[in-house]
């Protein structure tokens, strides 16, 4: 597992109280909150006081002093800002640059109580005031402790994550557990207190002296040997901190919840209330964006509460008395635009720089449909991705000659276009596609090639009710051996058996827990995995679904049951993956806003947990609206689409739903996330299928129950009844002794009768 630009372990989530004080502007202090700390013996206790050098004082009596590391500018971290009692400091962020200002402070048992060095990690404590100052483009980090995958951190989430809302996360990446909904949005310019605490099993993690947790943590290993850094996240991947810090203290014992909120309530107290002017810490910047998309510009400011902002946009009012300013810009009308904006208060104004705004009017082909080579009788799609001015249209065509002449296809007129049933007469098809925005157009054009089916897998029993229901791939993981591919049976997608040189273990041929079926499922442990190489069918725009069976056999880790994802920055982390979490729940994760869907099959007897050696039937499914979790033909949990920032694997859309750039292609893989994250999964896995359409409740119990839906309408005098495969059977009484209606059809039209008559539907026979 690697923490890299994303959260990639489970995470506790945390948004502080809307009601959190403005402690700019509160009375002098009236209460020694160094002496309150000192009281509680920290082990390391860094005020932040310096007006200039390079040592931030140890206030403790064990003077383990720290460095101030600045910028190549020297102009970050800025020291002497008013703050508790006296100073503070502030952080300029910077980015994933390493050219960031921040504190280093070096490696000590004193900072990371070291424990027993093999399992866990010892007692400990921290705490720090922290005043964001204005929303990352990304995840920043306040302060950690860690090297990863060792150690613990706190972050500020960004502007691409969350629906654009910012919260504070504790992260321990070897144990903490995701923490359900937030509390309430940061507020910027806003100081809070944040305070952690670990008892060697337990961590509590407390915002503004209200705590949460606790949350148990038995796997947590800290970052031995490791220097601890205040306003930088190089450590784990995330980008430096924008705001203020002060007061960062230490402990080797666990503070307790009286300590903390005691902390908190003098520090509130001990605020330096200086009245000032609003200064600029950070102008808006200049931008450039299509015409219209929405532009963004924002201010940060210091002064004494309450600020406000007038914005000038050439120079004429507009905008709310708010930052930042966001408007749909249009070409021409803002094309070179100037904005700027005036801050003031009760005891001054300040002025920004003025910024400039570009509109563009470019429509840009910058993902071209692939040309594919698919099965006779498999789905075939292909997908188109443009930026630039909007509103864009598409409109696909083909060609039956090879390129020469174009045919608009009626209907065809989204990004991804689908073919069903591809069959010989159809290869060499080229498709073409126009996409126009209202400026300009372009088009790019592709070639299906269809071939033969390979290999031919009979559908049989649970096989027949999982393609009535037109899958886009299926495999049923039956395979002898892993000489040949993990075989997809209705589309084009093989994967491959991998994982054997990095000590995966395959265990082929491995007894189902399908109802009534006898076909193999794969038994897997190890690190081994199947991969399908990536395709836009498996991962499409619009409506899917995703399922399969599963029985696990160990809970002693976060496992990877499925994912079709694509995580490396900088691309667009796109995509989504299903994980076994130690607690014995299942996490849905869809990216970038990688928020947690979690959930656990209705089973009282085992705590309504998962089980090792049970079996279970999984199906994550997405209408567009609405994520659903469904566990064993029940629905578990569900979660609006539009609450959690979603782009599929490939697909290039931003979470706002404006055309985005070329995504990062990544494969679908059983059993381990598709970056090698977590752990993977150990058990058996069976029947895994895909749809480009989300299944519905009834097909989701047919699947669980391993049946075909029987369906009866009236029309007229008479009634229609459908079923997907399968033998209709009637009978007198529910009860009675049912017989075949010979010759009968799907839809089969039968008249009404005074009689009562029953039917249903033999599927297939069972042993």
């Amino acid at each position: 597992m690697k923490l890299l630009r994303k959260p990639l372990t489970p995470t506790i989530r945390f948004l502080t109280c809307a009601a959190g004080l403005a402690l700019i502007g509160l009375p002098a202090a009236r209460a020694a909150y160094p002496d309150v700390i000192l009281g509680d013996n920290p082990s390391a206790y860094y005020r932040l006081e310096e007006t200039a050098g390079t040592t931030a004082a140890d206030s403790s009596v064990n003077m383990v002093n720290a460095t101030y590391v600045p910028n190549s500018l020297a102009n970050d971290p800025q020291l002497g800002l008013p703050g508790i009692d006296t100073n503070s400091i502030l952080f300029n962020g910077g980015g994933f640059s390493s050219d960031v200002g921040y504190v280093d402070i070096p490696a000590s048992a004193l900072i990371t109580p070291p424990g027993d060095f093999g399992t866990n990690g010892g007692p400990f404590s921290a705490e720090l005031w922290v005043q964001p100052t204005a929303q990352p483009a990304t995840y920043s980090v306040p302060i950690e402790m860690a090297q990863y995958p060792n150690g613990w951190n706190i972050y500020v989430s960004g502007a691409d994550a969350n629906g654009g809302i910012s919260y504070f996360y504790l992260n321990m990446p070897n144990g903490v557990l995701f923490q359900g909904e937030p509390d309430f949005p940061i507020t910027f310019l806003r100081w809070y207190h944040l305070a952690v605490t670990f008892d060697g099993t337990n961590a509590f993690f407390y915002i503004n002296g209200v705590s949460h947790g606790p949350y148990h943590v038995p796997n947590y290993k800290p970052a031995i040997g490791s220097d601890a850094h205040v306003g930088k996240g190089s450590g784990v991947g995330w980008t430096a901190f924008i705001g203020g810090i002060d007061e960062v203290a230490f402990y080797t014992n666990v503070l307790t919840f009286t300590q903390v909120t005691n902390h908190y309530r003098i520090g509130t107290n001990s605020f330096r209330a200086v009245p000032t002017p609003p200064a600029i810490l950070a102008d808006p910047a200049t931008t450039t964006n299509y015409s219209g998309l929405p532009v963004s510009f924002a201010v940060s400011a210091s002064g004494t509460l309450p600020l406000h902002y007038k914005w000038l946009k050439n120079g004429t009012h507009v905008g709310p008395d708010s930052t930042p300013y966001t408007f749909n810009c249009q070409y021409p009308a803002d094309n070179g635009a100037t904005i700027q904006v005036v801050v003031t208060n009760n005891y001054g104004s300040a002025t920004s720089a003025v910024a400039t705004l570009t509109v563009l009017t470019n429509l840009n082909i910058v993902g071209p449909p692939d040309s594919i080579t698919r099965n006779v009788g498999s789905y075939a799609a292909f997908r188109v991705l443009a930026n630039g001015a909007v509103p864009i249209t598409y409109q696909w065509s083909a060609s039956t000659d090879g390129g020469t002449t174009f045919t608009p296809i009626s209907g065809a007129t989204n990004r991804m276009f689908w073919l069903t049933n591809v069959q010989m007469v159809e290869n060499g098809y080229v498709y073409s596609v126009q996409a126009s925005g209202p400026f300009e157009s372009a088009s790019a054009s592709a070639t299906l090639t269809v071939q033969a089916r390979a290999t031919n897998i009979p559908l049989t029993k649970y096989g027949q009710v999982v393609a009535s229901d037109g899958p886009v791939a299926y495999w049923r993981l039956d395979e002898p051996d892993g000489t040949g591919p993990a075989i997809d049976a209705v589309g084009s997608f093989n994967g491959s058996f991998d994982g054997t040189l990095s000590g995966g273990v395959f265990g082929f041929q491995a007894p189902t827990g399908i109802p009534h079926e006898t076909d193999p499922g794969l038994f897997m442990t190890n690190g081994a995995q199947v991969t399908i190489p990536y395709a836009p069918e498996l991962n499409p725009d619009g409506a899917w679904s995703a399922e399969g069976w599963f029985q696990p056999n160990s809970q002693d880790d976060y496992r990877i049951v499925l994912s079709s994802e694509y995580n490396k920055y900088p691309n667009p982390y796109n995509g989504w993956y299903i994980y076994q979490q130690p607690n014995m729940t299942l996490a849905f994760v869809p990216q970038p806003g990688n928020g947690f869907i979690v959930a656990g099959p209705d089973d009282p007897a085992h705590g309504n947990v998962l089980f090792p050696g049970n079996w279970y039937h999984l199906v994550v499914a997405d209408d567009t609206t609405t994520f659903y979790v469904y566990i064993n033909g029940e629905l578990r949990s569900s979660f609006p689409v539009s609450g959690i920032p979603f782009i599929p694997n490939g697909g290039g859309i931003n979470p706002d739903g404006t055309p985005g750039v070329t995504a990062g292609l990544g494969a679908t893989v059983l059993g381990r996330r598709t970056d090698g994250a977590f752990g993977g999964f150990s058990g058996t896995i069976d029947d895994v299928a895909f749809y480009n359409k989300a299944l519905t409740a009834q097909q989701v119990q047919a699947h669980h129950l391993a049946t075909v839906r029987l369906t009866i309408v009236k029309s007229g005098n008479s009634v229609i009844l459908s079923w997907p495969f399968g033998t209709l059977q009637s009978a007198p009484a529910v009860a009675g002794t049912y017989a075949d209606i010979v010759s009968a059809t799907s839809p089969y039209t039968n008249g009404i009768t005074a009689l009562p008559k029953y039917y249903r539907v033999k599927a297939y026979s069972t042993p």
